[in-house]
């Protein structure tokens, strides 16, 4: 009997579906692809895929601040973008720091990707990783962000070491403790000419 695996699970619950591009389970906090299924046409096309799920961690984020500003009360957890060739479709693990995202030509019936959706929400949820520690996940969130954005990406663990007065290694590993995260979400701030970032310190 075959062992069930989350990459497994996508590929039975998008089996059949045309226009489909790529299918992956990402974990909101900071981008990482934990399941994948793609379908580039060439190396450079799968090198772009590979930063979706960075991406959609970022839509994801700024989407639920977003939300909560005009009703706090509510959770967003889903989330539709794209352009007149593509589109992209987000949906969130309940009670979970993961979501799904589907990366479609803009032909596809979006009925059908909710269905899909729902299956793999359904039948991957017990399959995910064990949840990472709040302090450290989001350290590491921050960090990742900033390396992202930032104009020179290559120094900026130095820059935020320094911005911060924090030590390089402990800002790489993300062991840092509340106070200590929000000295580092000031600097990424900073660092980025921003007031707001996507990512929520814990509460």
């Amino acid at each position: 009997m075959a062992i069930r695996t989350l990459q497994s699970v996508i590929e039975q619950h998008i089996a059949g579906l045309p226009g489909l591009i790529a299918v992956l389970i990402g974990r909101v906090t900071d981008g990482k692809t934990v399941a994948k299924v793609t379908y580039a046409s060439d190396t450079q096309e799968e090198q772009a895929l590979e930063l979706l799920g960075t991406y959609a961690s970022d839509l994801l984020q700024a989407n639920n601040r977003l939300c909560q500003t005009v009703s706090p009360e509510e959770e967003a957890d889903h989330l539709t973008a794209g352009s007149s060739h593509v589109r992209v479709i987000l949906k969130s693990f309940p009670k979970s720091p993961y979501f799904v995202l589907f990366l479609t030509r803009s032909i596809i019936d979006l009925k059908a990707i909710s269905e899909r959706i729902k299956a793999i929400l359904i039948d991957g949820k017990p399959l995910l990783p064990p949840v990472q520690d709040d302090t450290l996940s989001t350290a590491q969130a921050l960090i990742s962000y900033a390396k992202r954005y930032a104009p020179d990406p290559n120094f900026v663990a130095l820059r935020l070491s320094l911005k911060t007065g924090l030590d390089r290694n402990r800002l790489e590993k993300g062991t840092l403790n509340r106070q200590e995260l929000r000295i580092l979400y000031k600097a990424v701030s900073d660092v980025l000419g921003v007031e707001h970032l996507p990512i929520a310190l814990p509460s």
